[in-house]
């Protein structure tokens, strides 16, 4: 009977392996917003973590995390296809302060100076929370960005898009990251900072269903404002998983961030909406714009 059992599981193993084999391989992509914060380390390994991304089909991946040094774990992890970005969260506790933490710029430019950053971020920029727009702090990072040539990730939260409108128009040198497409700002408001700002492309992380949600309608097909968005700047919009949950309740201090568990439905998300857009736009958006940004071709697929 144990014989019997183990032939059937054995055949089971086989029959599944050849509907893997025949449906192929997901097509590749990019993930540009990942975390891997301290409550995140604590219970998952940074060769754990780059092992989800291989499973989802990741080649290249973006990584920030507070504090810093873990996103070169992370790097470290996957050599050449995982890059690290260098975010001012020094200090976990006050991460809502980052701008007032003593030291961040300097600690910013030893980092930008080492060459083991691939930029800076993600930054948030609050409104009515701060910092303010023409913060020394956040100036000085942009600065930085400007001075070494590195993407810069933002994130603003505004109920509008000329929050960050000066920002992009006075910092034109630099190549932001707007994280999330602005958060819950709607397409025609995208659209229209991407059009003043050539500078800015933007990443759909977070706009999943357990986060901001509103990209996709109750069939899971793109709602139609950002289709035609989408399709009017093909090569400005990557995609990434932000893989931080519970989204509005982070950085528990009794118990850890279980983002990382939702890799794989978060990127299956992505995927179905993509292919409701042209293959060569879905293809643009789910890797080729992000290997153009980063100047980073990845992993082999």
């Amino acid at each position: 009977m144990a014989a019997l059992r183990s032939w059937a599981l054995a055949l089971a193993l086989a029959g599944a392996c050849a509907a893997g084999a025949a449906e192929g391989a997901p097509a590749p992509y990019a993930d540009v917003h990942v975390h891997y914060n301290w409550n995140q380390a604590e219970t998952l390994g940074p060769e754990e973590a780059v092992a989800r991304l291989r499973a989802a089909g990741a080649v290249l991946a973006v990584v920030a995390s507070s504090p810093p040094e873990l996103a070169l774990q992370l790097a470290g992890a996957g050599p050449g296809w995982v890059l690290a970005l260098w975010s001012p969260y020094v200090d976990p506790v006050r991460r809502h302060a980052w701008h007032r933490v003593p030291g961040v710029l300097e600690e910013a430019r030893a980092a930008l100076a080492n060459g083991r950053y691939a930029g800076i971020g993600e930054v948030h920029v609050v409104s009515g929370l701060g910092p303010r727009r023409d913060d020394p702090v956040l100036e000085g990072l942009l600065a930085l960005a400007a001075r070494h040539g590195v993407p810069f990730m933002i994130h603003t939260e505004a109920s509008d898009y000329r929050f960050f409108l000066p920002v992009c128009r006075k910092w034109r040198e630099v190549r932001f990251l707007w994280a999330h497409a602005g958060g819950i700002l709607p397409p025609a408001q995208v659209a229209r900072l991407l059009e003043a700002c050539p500078n800015v492309w933007a990443d759909l992380s977070a706009r999943d269903p357990w986060h901001y949600g509103g990209l996709v309608g109750p069939d899971g097909a793109l709602r139609p404002g950002w289709r035609r968005v989408l399709l009017r700047f093909p090569d400005r919009f990557m995609i990434g998983s932000d893989p931080v949950y519970p989204g509005y309740q982070i950085h528990h201090w009794d118990r850890p961030d279980t983002g990382w568990d939702l890799l794989g439905r978060i990127v299956r998300f992505h995927r179905r909406w993509l292919r409701h857009l042209p293959a060569e736009v879905a293809r643009r958006v789910r890797l080729a714009n992000a290997r153009a940004f980063f100047g980073v071709g990845g992993r082999a697929g």
